[in-house]
């Protein structure tokens, strides 16, 4: 059934009304002991955000069975959330078998990492923030995981730069930056149509690969699904990818990735479905900038990253093809 049929929403709904007992704890869990191996399922979800069973098990690994075991403790004792918009989530892959439960990390989870000196603000109301997060934001999350896992398993090898990934970059950041609400929110002071007000941009995700002398290279992901307006002129009270293109722009010409994140410089990486879609975000880019600024934006695709790699020639510009982020140097100590 095509997700565009009239009884695709009814017949989803009633797939994913079997989930919901998956998204239950029961009242008297057997008891179980904290290992190591919990603690590593924790961290990994903590990275992440939301994350689902598979994912976690590339990052641990072992048994897929052995994981959801684990998993199932954790969730059952309150260390886990499995967050309850996730039953429209699972119900969209009704043709396509039991799909991976997603997870997300609970206060009691947060405060046992914190109490062993892990990054995380367990005084947040994580229950919370997890009921509210919709299908399509947990969806998103998941794919934006998906794309720094692409990074983080070519990143182990020797002689490859070492990543840091979004939170790990904090404690390289400006003071103030630091002491934000949202220190990934980038503002940027924008003119149009006679009027100067003030945006911000946040990436999916923001993170750098460190080369062997030091140096840092600095990235900001955006992750399409192929669902945002490219083209939409609106600034205000409108998403599109027209308007994250004029925000990086103007951030990157009024050194706003310095002043906030500590970035010398920057490049925002996207990862986009399709080639035409690619190839009509390059024109808004060049009509954006006036054609300038080439090397700012770079572009792909999934099918060209399950290829090479995000360290091979996937990469695409207004300028070039077959681009690489890696110095050659590096990609031949590789």
């Amino acid at each position: 059934m095509n997700r565009r049929d009239p009884q695709y929403n009814d017949v989803m709904l009633t797939a994913a009304a079997r989930h919901p007992i998956r998204l239950t704890r029961p009242q008297a869990p057997p008891p179980f002991r904290m290992t190591d191996r919990h603690i590593a399922i924790l961290q990994v979800v903590a990275h992440y955000r939301f994350v689902s069973a598979d994912q976690i098990t590339r990052c641990v690994g072992g048994s897929p069975r052995g994981v959801r075991s684990n998993l199932r403790n954790l969730f059952w004792h309150g260390y886990l959330d499995r967050p309850k918009h996730q039953h429209v989530y699972l119900g969209a892959f009704f043709d396509e078998g039991n799909h991976p439960l997603v997870y997300a990390l609970a206060r009691k989870g947060a405060r046992l990492l914190a109490e062993r000196g892990a990054p995380v603000d367990h005084r947040l109301d994580w229950t919370t923030k997890n009921k509210r997060a919709t299908a399509q934001f947990l969806a998103h999350t998941i794919e934006v995981a998906d794309a720094m896992l692409a990074f983080h398993f070519p990143a182990l090898a020797d002689g490859a730069p070492r990543l840091i990934d979004h939170a790990q970059l904090l404690p390289l950041m400006p003071q103030e930056t630091r002491s934000l609400w949202d220190p990934f929110k980038l503002p940027v002071d924008i003119t149009h149509h006679g009027k100067s007000f003030t945006l911000s941009v946040v990436p999916d995700r923001l993170f750098s690969l460190a080369l062997a002398d030091d140096t840092r290279l600095n990235f900001a992901l955006e992750l399409d699904r192929g669902t945002m307006d490219i083209n939409a002129k609106r600034l205000i009270g409108k998403s599109s990818f027209r308007k994250k293109l004029i925000l990086y722009f103007n951030a990157w010409q009024q050194k706003r990735h310095t002043e906030v994140w500590g970035f010398q410089s920057f490049r925002v990486l996207t990862i986009t479905p399709s080639d035409t879609r690619l190839a009509n975000m390059i024109k808004a880019q060049r009509e954006v900038t006036r054609d300038s600024a080439s090397g700012l934006f770079l572009y792909t695709t999934p099918d060209r990253l399950a290829a090479a790699g995000p360290f091979g020639p996937v990469w695409i510009s207004s300028k070039a093809d077959n681009i690489t982020l890696l110095p050659s140097s590096t990609r031949q100590r590789k």
